[in-house]
């Protein structure tokens, strides 16, 4: 017999199951991927374009947040209260780590798209490393399971961090200084993959003068 009546309320998994871990965590690599891959591959037309370097790589970073915050919002605050998964965190402190993660996805796309020719063959690249990622971000696949090399790569997608720390502030109520090491590693990733942009389009920009020359 027991000596008490247990009545067990779940406050981080409401729902009780394994999805209410995994899906908001998806929703963050889904925006990356789609974010990423569209960046790229648009960067090459962009680029045939005249402007400078800085301003245009900058511009489009600022036009690709203000597309995606919609969506940012509809996968991080709508879609977990229809399904029922946990919402703890505050609104202001999501956006300013999501916007962060925006910019660098974004100026990531622009890096790595300057040095394609085609468009698709950057789709193609990017697609492929979508299921990679689902591991070793450590949602669905232990970290300590996973190589410490697979690891450090996983690292220079922003949804390793992004997935971290919005995770932990919407379904679990951290606070943005909670995941400040996220936070902080989403803007050296910001600013790296700037420089990067920056010093891609500026090899390609110089490339088409020369071949006009």
């Amino acid at each position: 017999m027991s000596p008490a009546d247990v009545l067990l309320q779940p406050i981080f998994n409401p729902v009780g199951g394994y999805g209410s871990y995994v899906v908001p965590a998806a929703f963050v690599l889904i925006l990356q991927q789609t974010l990423l891959i569209g960046a790229a591959m648009l960067t090459g037309s962009a680029l045939a374009k005249a402007g400078g370097a800085f301003t245009s790589v900058l511009g489009r970073g600022i036009a690709h947040l203000t597309v995606y915050l919609p969506a940012l919002t509809l996968y991080l605050i709508v879609l977990p209260r229809i399904y029922g998964f946990s919402t703890l965190g505050h609104l202001p402190q999501l956006f300013a780590l999501g916007t962060v993660f925006l910019l660098a996805t974004s100026f990531m796309g622009q890096a790595i798209g300057a040095w394609f020719k085609r468009p698709e063959n950057a789709t193609i690249l990017l697609l492929a490393t979508s299921l990679p990622q689902f591991f070793t971000a450590g949602f669905a696949w232990p970290r300590e399971a996973i190589p410490e090399a697979a690891t450090a790569l996983g690292q220079l997608f922003p949804a390793d961090s992004a997935i971290d720390g919005l995770v932990r502030i919407n379904q679990l109520g951290a606070g943005i200084w909670e995941v400040a090491h996220d936070w902080l590693g989403l803007w050296c990733l910001t600013l790296a993959y700037f420089a990067l942009a920056v010093i891609s389009a500026l090899a390609v920009k110089r490339r088409q003068e020369n071949a006009r020359g």
